[in-house]
């Protein structure tokens, strides 16, 4: 099947390189995510806390689980939970039996937020799947998880959470 260039888009010996065309990508990922955090309601959210949202959906972890999880120091998973916390989407709780450990789990906002991401991130797909066709979406998340199988991260992505990029 042949597919035509987008508008405005370069010819093939012009294109960017490949990793500022991925940075580009997330840029807008972010944005798009933004955008639609905005349409609900949904005050002061940051990227950063996205990461956060997701690796608490996975597994209500630890601060020290969740540097793990997220591939940064406890100070400063504990600093991001503190600051998500702040901002009501994720709370610290403490388990039946376990009185030494504190986990955190998402508030209804956190809930919210992640609902909103995962139903952005469908729209995403389709509006993709739309303009590259089925095969062309296909081939597309195939690099992807090539990509991030090769810098050890498909456990985390089929995990569904990612660890923090800064």
């Amino acid at each position: 099947m042949s597919r035509k260039r987008a508008a405005g888009a370069p010819a093939a010996g012009e294109a960017p390189d490949l990793a500022i065309l991925i940075a580009a990508g997330y840029r807008a990922l972010t944005e798009r995510l933004a955008s639609a955090m905005d349409a609900q309601g949904i005050d002061g959210m940051r990227p950063s806390f996205g990461f956060v949202i997701r690796a608490v959906a996975a597994e209500r972890p630890t601060i020290t689980r969740l540097a793990e999880m997220l591939d940064v120091t406890k100070q400063s998973a504990s600093g991001l939970a503190d600051e998500a916390e702040r901002a009501g989407f994720v709370e610290r709780i403490t388990l039946p039996g376990d009185r030494r450990s504190r986990r955190l789990r998402l508030t209804p906002e956190g809930e919210k937020v992640r609902a909103t991401a995962l139903e952005a991130s469908a729209q995403l797909e389709r509006e993709l799947g739309k303009e590259l066709g089925p095969a062309g979406l296909a081939a597309m998340r195939d690099g992807l998880l090539s990509l991030v199988s090769s810098t050890g991260d498909l456990e985390h992505v089929l995990a569904r959470r990612a660890r923090l990029v800064w």
